[in-house]
């Protein structure tokens, strides 16, 4: 068995537990950066309620994700008690810790399992949320940049590259002419039906309309998240602004995103405390602001979403148990 195959094999198996880790290291290597003891001094010193903050903001920033979530099904005429929506959405959260996010496609085999609708017809809701997802950050982002005058290239050009895949993917004559060509491949061609489908729900949520509505929605939402860093920042510095906070957690989020890397760990801290830095916050201070909102938005999240996940499958077993008895 090659290393790389064990590699993957040891990511399938283990992916929480190595990205748990990896948090560590990344949190090590901050303090380090920060000089522990200053940092640790700093942490202690934040007001609790701030930090409180921080946790509620992120919980109604998933609410209102939520609500984009719910849009997008009611869209496509997927209709599902609000039940099973809400346990499906907030059991995907714990899945914010794979690359890019991409490990929330899971919600649509969930939804399968539990209302037997195709993954096909659902796999695109999930991809819509991330796309909507990164051009919301990419504006906050893009608008920091402008103003603080900071280089924009790579940014335009990964705006650029979704507004291009949105744009070909209504081209419609132009993919249905690709998903005909697949279909005469020797694999790909027995999934002809379900790429058709998935094509056809995709191209329907990235129409200007629902497109618009989804991107106004995850403007709020993630705002919160770069509110909730303000709010951080506020307690270390009284010159903390709130566009600073929604340029320096966009960017971090979408550097993250883009690296590819579980929950974008090391590349979204390392964004986050050197653009603070640039900005005129002290190490230690961009360090104590990336930890904390790095906790409260990132692995808060991962933890609500398997404590809701455990306590669905405990109430299921239970409920069949009572159920055998009887």
């Amino acid at each position: 068995m090659s290393i790389l195959s064990t590699v993957q094999r040891a990511i399938h198996q283990h992916g929480l537990w190595i990205t748990a880790l990896l948090t560590v290291a990344v949190f090590f290597g901050l303090f380090v950066v920060g000089d522990a003891s200053k940092v640790v001094s700093s942490l202690l010193a934040v007001d609790l309620w701030r930090v409180s903050v921080v946790f509620l903001l992120a919980t109604i920033s998933y609410a209102v994700r939520f609500l984009k979530w719910e849009y997008y099904l009611r869209h496509l005429d997927i209709n599902i008690p609000l039940k099973t929506s809400l346990i499906v959405f907030f059991s995907g959260l714990m899945m914010v810790v794979t690359p890019g996010k991409a490990g929330e496609v899971w919600k649509a085999w969930f939804l399968r399992d539990l209302r037997d609708i195709p993954v096909s017809q659902t796999a695109s809701v999930v991809g819509a949320e991330r796309v909507t997802d990164l051009v919301a950050l990419s504006a906050f982002a893009f608008l920091g940049l402008l103003i603080y005058q900071r280089s924009s290239v790579v940014l335009i050009g990964v705006v650029l590259l979704f507004l291009f895949a949105i744009s070909l993917l209504q081209w419609r004559t132009f993919c249905l002419r690709v998903l005909g060509w697949l279909e005469t491949l020797p694999i790909v061609g027995s999934y002809a039906t379900e790429l058709e489908e998935f094509y056809e729900n995709t191209y329907t949520l990235f129409q200007v309309r629902p497109l618009s509505i989804a991107f106004l929605i995850s403007l709020v939402a993630w705002g919160l998240e770069g509110v909730a860093l303000w709010v951080v920042l506020s307690g270390f510095s009284t010159e903390a602004t709130l566009l600073a906070a929604l340029f320096v957690f966009g960017l971090g989020s979408v550097i993250g995103a883009a690296s590819l890397l579980p929950g974008g760990l090391a590349a979204a801290e390392a964004s986050m405390v050197g653009m603070l830095v640039v900005l005129g916050y002290t190490q230690t201070i961009a360090v104590s602001a990336t930890v904390i909102i790095r906790v409260g938005t990132l692995w808060y999240g991962a933890i609500l979403g398997t404590f809701v996940f455990v306590v669905y499958r405990f109430v299921r077993n239970q409920a069949q148990v009572t159920s055998l008895s009887n």
